[in-house]
């Protein structure tokens, strides 16, 4: 009979529709993440950090270089990734691979461990929507939507291992348990509640207004404060939940005391949020990272809105109040773009709310209004792969050097190059804000030993008079500069721009211009420049600007005299490349606009 119930169960549209979306995204693990020794980069940038508890804790068991160089998030993701981390472990020690954290199984587990947060919450997320939609092909398209027309896809099988998919999870989960028991009053969904509640705050702390929700999933107020009461008076389903909701709890004091002597530090001393200046438009429009911009089938969805306060303006009034604080306190963020990924990271938990509305839009009548939509949907997931592919390949930039003219350039090519190209740092270059300029010039005409690689000076093409310095596999470094970090002026409020004229007599050389800090032969920080991206027009000389803030380093290399910055182009393909009239200038001003970098502070 179970069996039996079981099978029923599975062959249902929204479970098969569920076990397709796994398979074709466990294809995609496979092939862009794991194969070809993609497995050593599957977890990266934030997710590294979020991931470096479990191997810290469990397999290391101390903290150490912890304490020099502390995890400012919360345990809450690790916690999660646990269970996928503990079957790693076995497994390695099995197949005899080293049991380090680091090892081919560990990033797989973590990237499987990713899937099945994202199929558990968009399985809580069908039972949640079938309170309110009766059509099971609705249910089905919405499910499809998210999880190949939203970042969530990227944050799945590009960049696994973040939270955001976790806390999409547990949002997914407390919003069906909040409307469960609503309409089916049951002690397990008091303990989900309170535990999952917990779990979702050391995963995101600001994710847990969605609380904000509960009370409009009832029938109306004086029902939820009947439900409350009910509630409350279940004093041992209360007791279990909040037993287990001090699991995160207890970890994070247990490791703050271990880090610093303290039960409670405030991890991010050098970022918070502006709630007086909201970035409102430049989160939900701004070409940079703007929700609306790189997915817009959330921008679709809120037109269900007008249908849901047609149903249910009670419903109406939370989503609507839920979806606004969210939207102010993403943007309220120091750095509301989120720093280096791809699009609006920040608002995927957030989705079951836009795709609640998206459902409400296809359950009509009118086969007009449900045809449109489909189409939509359609040609919005498509552009969403499609850009994910263009981030992937360095079309899109992933940082915030993506303005209008950038975006369109690029709209929709597999190979016009890169969206930040036209992107200058916003800076007051007056004379009365500028404190120092310090300028060098080389137009390649006089062999100059100050300068690296002067032999690379060749008369074969040229911008200006008569050499140029050629690139190329028998010289794959062009005319540098080099100086030392005492040379320069080296401070927050130094901006390093490079010009130069380059000659690519075709795309694939894959060549760049760079900025690399070094001491002692060691990188410090490398900043290349694509010139396959940056050029427009082939076969003949562009001039390029490129800039760059000057980055903050470790004071131990700041006092450090070999610590030096060079300015070079590299090309070691078989396509010879020029570079003329290169200027290398350091401006320091008096203010400037900082972006991203707190560091300095």
């Amino acid at each position: 009979m179970l069996k039996q119930k079981i099978l029923i169960k599975l062959r249902s549209p929204v479970s098969l529709t569920l076990i397709l979306i796994a398979i074709v995204l466990l294809v995609c693990d496979y092939n862009f993440r794991w194969k070809n020794e993609r497995w050593k980069y599957t977890v990266h940038t934030d997710a590294a950090d979020y991931y470096r508890y479990l191997p810290t804790i469990i397999i290391d068991q101390h903290f150490n270089e912890e304490v020099a160089n502390p995890i400012k998030y919360f345990v809450g993701t690790a916690i999660m990734y646990a269970p996928f981390f503990f079957v790693a472990i076995v497994l390695s020690f099995i197949a005899g691979l080293p049991v380090d954290g680091y090892s081919l199984l560990f990033p797989i587990f973590i990237s499987i461990g990713t899937l099945f947060y994202l199929m558990f919450g968009l399985h809580f997320f069908s039972k949640f929507l079938k309170f309110y939609i009766k059509r099971y092909w609705v249910i089905c398209v919405v499910l499809v939507s998210i999880a190949f027309g939203t970042t969530a896809y990227y944050y799945t099988v590009n960049s696994p291992g973040w939270a955001h998919i976790v806390a999409f999870a547990l949002i997914c989960f407390l919003l069906y348990n909040f409307k469960k028991i609503t309409v089916d009053f049951n002690k397990i969904s008091i303990i989900a509640i309170i535990s999952a509640s917990s779990f979702l705050f050391f995963v995101r702390p600001t994710d847990v207004v969605i609380f904000l929700i509960a009370p409009f999933l009832a029938t109306d107020l004086n029902s939820f404060w009947v439900l409350l009461k009910n509630v409350l008076k279940e004093k041992k389903s209360i007791f279990i939940g909040v037993f287990l909701a001090l699991i995160p709890m207890a970890c994070q004091l247990g490791i703050y005391k271990v880090y610093t002597g303290e039960f409670f530090v405030w991890s991010y001393t050098k970022e918070g949020f502006y709630f007086l200046h909201p970035e409102i438009m430049n989160e939900l429009f701004s070409y940079t990272k703007g929700f609306f911009v790189y997915t817009p089938i959330c921008f679709l969805a809120l037109f269900g809105l007008f249908r849901l306060y047609k149903t249910n303006r009670f419903l109406f009034v939370g989503v609507s109040i839920c979806i606004l604080i969210n939207i102010y306190i993403i943007s309220s963020w120091w750095c509301w773009n989120y720093g280096y990924s791809y699009g609006p990271r920040a608002f995927i938990e957030h989705y079951p709310l836009f795709f609640l509305l998206l459902a409400l839009l296809l359950d009509v009548k009118s086969k007009i209004q449900k045809l449109l939509v489909l189409i939509f949907i359609f040609l919005f997931t498509l552009l969403n792969l499609f850009q994910i592919y263009q981030t992937l390949h360095g079309i899109l930039d992933q940082d915030f050097k993506t303005d209008r003219k950038g975006y369109w350039d690029v709209f929709l090519s597999m190979d016009k190059g890169y969206s930040g190209k036209f992107y200058r740092f916003p800076v007051d270059e007056s004379k009365e804000n500028i404190v120092k300029r310090l300028s060098f010039f080389n137009d390649a005409e006089k062999v100059d030993t100050t300068w690296l690689n002067p032999n690379t000076s060749l008369a074969d093409k040229a911008h200006s008079g008569t050499h140029a310095s050629k690139v190329g596999k028998d010289n794959w470094y062009s005319l540098g500069l080099r100086k030392n970090l005492g040379e320069i002026p080296y401070s927050k409020n130094t901006l390093i721009r490079v010009s130069a004229w380059f000659f690519l007599p075709k795309k694939g050389s894959n060549s760049y211009f760079t900025f690399s800090f070094v001491a002692n032969g060691k990188s410090l920080n490398f900043s290349p420049f694509q010139l396959d991206g940056y050029t427009q027009n082939f076969n003949q000389w562009q001039h390029q600007v490129f800039e760059l803030y000057m980055p903050k380093l470790n004071q131990k290399f700041e006092r450090d005299p070999t610590t030096l910055v060079e300015f070079y182009y590299f090309n070691n393909s078989e396509i010879d490349c020029y570079i003329d009239d290169l200027n290398i200038e350091f401006i320091e001003f008096k203010t400037m606009d900082r972006v991203l970098d707190l560091s300095w502070e």
